[in-house]
């Protein structure tokens, strides 16, 4: 993806700051309101009737969204569903059953929203089969998980709680899995606590931000709903900006780093949307975190690996294209971004593409998703994801923070799907090829085959069942050493 000189400078620069005065001047008072996990099923019908063509306002590449946004969205759906199939529709009431208490604008609070039980069995090297889940590892052999979710919405506050126990054959440990709180205040939501985020319109993996790792303490700033902006920029159409700022852990090689990330997201029409995002790594002990580093990493000021550099500095766009078809709608999409910087734009680039059918032709039922990934660099080994000063890497406890299949490496994901709306339903068998070490003599190969079905059991209970198997050639990049790695996983949750 290119840019023009001026205008990529601008945006890292002066966005933010632009943005927050116009929406401050122009904001309305908004009640807050708790956040949709990052891999709810939600998002997949959301996409859905996105691509159906009868929701165009969405912003669906920032991720967490809200649950009053995702209310709106439903409304908006209701309001453009005349005309529509029976089974569209459907998908519709379903949502809609599933966020009546939001809907209704009550203010409450829920000691337990929702309590959930899973069973996983694995086989050796289960993590080899484990991403995209906000960091829980799984050991060999059996592993339990108990967890309750406490969630209040009351005006101007909200709050999540999300305990959760963890058992396995080698260990046990409680820990707080997501805690947040949320503020409204004139249009914008300040977020403060530990959750997770997607950056990017990739559904089998983003280049920047993912749930790989671990739910991030952060202080995040974001405008709840897309809004028009006055003047001269309301010919960007719909724009929404998140920010946040978080502190990653102690032990690695570079202790308590900073990381900031910032992203813009743009639906100049109804049918294209834009993001441009941002994110570093800065300070961390040893390391100067004064205003000018400060400064320096947000301008993007140096970035060559040197111990007196600002830091560790990522950043791209993507774009989504909507083509409603009656006969037959399509979304394809491009998330490209530069793991360093030449001048003022970013270099080293790492491309994701994508390609979604959200029903076959007349097969409503039906859905196909194909996407490939790729950060290798000719002449630049192991470049994405790693830094001459933060060895550690784009990590976070041991987890990439972008894309699960790491540095110097392509993946192919394609996956069909079956929804059943009558059930709040989705069966789905999915193929994942992985290739690493690109640059070496040797690489590691990896084929992956899974099979889910996720549906409700009754109007509060659901079940979600899940079972992988892959096959790794050349494990660690050693010629000859091969290994076959499984998983099967159990999920139930009832909600109050």
């Amino acid at each position: 993806m290119k840019y023009s000189p001026t205008f990529v400078p601008f945006v890292s620069k002066y966005s933010f700051l632009i943005s927050v005065f116009i929406l401050l001047m122009t904001g309305v008072q908004l009640r807050a309101s708790t956040y949709q996990d990052v891999g709810d099923e939600v998002y997949v019908i959301l996409e859905r009737l996105e691509a159906e063509g009868v929701i165009k306002s969405s912003l669906l590449t920032t991720r967490p969204l809200s649950r009053k946004e995702v209310v709106r969205l439903i409304q908006e759906a209701g309001r453009n569903s005349e005309g529509t199939s029976r089974f569209v529709r459907s998908l519709i009431r379903v949502l809609s059953s599933k966020f009546r208490d939001t809907q209704e604008g009550t203010r409450y609070i829920k000691p337990l929203d929702r309590v959930g039980t899973t069973y996983a069995h694995a086989g050796s090297q289960p993590s080899e089969l484990s991403y995209n889940n906000e960091g829980d590892n799984y050991h060999d052999g059996s592993n339990f998980r108990l967890e309750a979710v406490s969630r209040a919405e009351l005006g101007w506050l909200s709050w999540y709680i999300n305990p959760e126990f963890r058992y396995s054959d080698r260990d046990s440990d409680l820990i707080m899995n997501k805690v947040y709180g949320v503020i409204a205040v004139r249009g914008w939501e300040l977020q403060i606590g530990t959750d997770s985020q997607w950056w990017g319109p990739g559904y089998h993996g983003a280049l920047l931000l993912s749930d790989n790792p671990e739910p991030m303490p952060l202080v995040k700033l974001t405008n709840a709903h897309p809004v028009i902006l006055p003047w001269v920029f309301k010919h960007l159409g719909l724009f929404k900006i998140t920010a946040f700022v978080t502190r990653l852990e102690k032990d690695r090689d570079v202790s308590r780093p900073y990381m900031w990330g910032m992203r813009v997201n743009l639906k100049p029409c109804p049918y294209v949307e834009v993001g441009l995002h941002r994110t570093a790594l800065l300070g961390g002990e040893g390391r100067p975190t004064g205003f000018k580093r400060w400064w320096d990493s947000m301008l993007g000021n140096g970035e060559n690996d040197q111990p007196d550099d600002p830091g560790d500095q990522r950043a791209g766009g993507d774009i989504k294209m909507t083509l409603p078809f009656e006969s037959q709608p399509v979304q394809i999409y491009l998330d490209g971004a530069g793991e360093d910087q030449a001048g003022v734009l970013p270099s080293n680039w790492a491309f994701l593409y994508g390609l979604y059918l959200p029903r076959i032709l007349d097969f409503e039922k039906i859905g196909f998703r194909m996407e490939y990934a790729e950060n290798h660099v000719g002449g630049k080994p192991n470049v994405w994801y790693n830094h001459g000063v933060y060895t550690s890497g784009y990590t976070y406890k041991d987890r990439i923070i972008g894309h699960h299949m790491g540095t110097d490496s392509k993946d192919m994901f394609i996956e069909a799907s079956y929804l059943i709306p009558e059930m709040n339903g989705r069966l789905s068998i999915a193929y994942d090829w992985k290739k690493h070490n690109l640059s070496g003599d040797v690489h590691e190969k990896k084929q992956e085959i899974y099979m889910t079905a996720d549906m409700d059991l009754t109007e509060c209970l659901r079940v979600k069942a899940e079972y992988g198997y892959g096959k790794i050639k050349n494990v660690d990049n050693i010629s000859g050493h091969d290994k076959d790695i499984n998983t099967f996983i159990i999920q139930l949750s009832y909600d109050f």
